[in-house]
C-alpha cells in the first residue's frame, strides 16, 4: 500500500513540476510565484519517492513523524499557507486596483472640467 502511495504522490509532483513549468512557458507565472511552486513540487516528489532519504529521515527526527501519510500532511500544511501568501497578495492588488481606478477616475473629471473651461474661454 505504502509503494502505490508513493507513485501517486510521485505522479502529482511532476505533474505539478510540469504544469509549472509550462505555466512560466507560456508567461502566465511570474518568477517570484514559479521558484516557490517549483520548490514545492520539488520537495512533494522527494518526500514521495524516496521516504529514506537523508532529509526524510533528518524531517521525521525533528518533527516526531515517521509515516508517509504525516509527511503529507506537513506538505499540504505547506501547501495551505502559499494559498494564504497568494490571498494576501491578491487582496493588495485588488486595494491598489480600485484606488488606481478612483484616481483614474477624478482625473478624468478634472480632465474634462479643464476641457470645457478651455472652450468656454476660447467661445465665440
Amino acid at each position: 500500500m505504502l509503494i502505490k502511495i508513493q507513485i501517486i504522490l510521485g505522479t502529482l509532483s511532476i505533474g505539478l513540476l510540469i504544469f509549472t513549468l509550462e505555466l512560466i512557458r507560456k508567461k502566465r507565472l511570474r518568477e517570484e510565484y514559479s521558484i516557490l511552486w517549483l520548490s514545492t513540487g520539488v520537495a512533494t516528489l522527494v518526500f514521495s519517492l524516496a521516504p529514506m532519504f537523508f532529509l526524510t529521515k533528518f524531517f521525521s527526527r525533528i518533527t516526531g513523524l515517521f509515516y508517509l501519510s504525516a509527511a503529507v500532511l506537513i506538505i499540504f500544511l505547506f501547501l495551505l499557507l502559499i494559498v494564504l501568501h497568494f490571498s494576501v497578495v491578491i487582496s493588495k492588488l485588488t486595494d491598489r486596483n480600485k484606488d488606481l481606478a478612483q484616481r483614474y477616475a477624478l482625473l478624468e473629471l478634472e480632465f474634462l472640467e479643464f476641457k470645457k473651461q478651455r472652450i468656454s474661454e476660447a467661445g465665440p
